[in-house]
């Protein structure tokens, strides 16, 4: 799977800690977590990195379109622009807020065809 040859000691060194303090999940358990929030550590870092105030962390790809499209004020009715080459979470999406996926074609690098796309606005 792509992206497992980042992996290295200081991840590993990471997940072990969060293992140790036996708490998975991203609130309560503060006696367990002796002050340390992880995931509220990486968001603050990651927000820095990119330069913005805010950043969130979430599971999957699937709850970041679904944050993406709430954040964007994406409402029942609305038409939502995606590419036909996407994956099922994409369209999923925007069906779950209620919205119409208006597919658009693909170029020779398999990205959204911006002429397609001026054609669909």
């Amino acid at each position: 799977m792509p992206g497992f040859e980042i992996i290295g000691e200081e991840e590993e060194k990471e997940i072990l800690d969060v293992l140790k303090r036996k708490v998975l999940f991203r609130y309560e358990f503060h006696d367990q977590r002796e002050g340390i929030y992880k995931v509220e550590q990486f968001e603050k870092e990651f927000a820095q990195f990119c330069g913005v105030k805010h950043a969130l962390a979430v599971s999957s790809g699937t709850a970041a379109l679904r944050v993406a499209l709430a954040a964007l004020g994406v409402a029942p009715g609305d038409e939502v622009i995606t590419q036909g080459f996407t994956f099922v979470a994409t369209w999923e999406t925007i069906l779950d807020a209620g919205a119409i996926p208006v597919f658009a074609e693909i170029d020779d690098t398999l990205c959204l065809d911006p002429e397609d796309l001026s054609n669909k606005i």
